[in-house]
């Protein structure tokens, strides 16, 4: 029995450890230490993704042209 409390202990150890290693532990931990940071998180967060939501639409439109100009030149190939 001792011995496996002794596995048991050293399993919970490593949980622990690998638990404080973890990029949310630490996350975690900020916020408990400094009120609104996972607000201000949230907010960049939000706008990266706003900027590469308009930058992907950009992308989208500029391959919708391209499309329409290839389907433009096959058309007038084959008229």
């Amino acid at each position: 029995m001792y011995e496996t409390l002794q596995l048991e202990i050293i399993s919970v150890i490593e949980s622990l450890n690998q638990l404080r290693e973890s990029p949310d532990y630490e996350l975690c931990q900020i916020s408990e230490q400094k009120s609104g940071v996972l607000e201000e998180l949230a907010s960049e967060r939000a706008r990266l993704l706003e900027q590469e939501s308009a930058e992907l639409e950009k992308q989208a439109e500029k391959l919708a042209e391209e499309i329409k100009e290839l389907n433009g030149e096959v058309s007038s190939r084959i008229g």
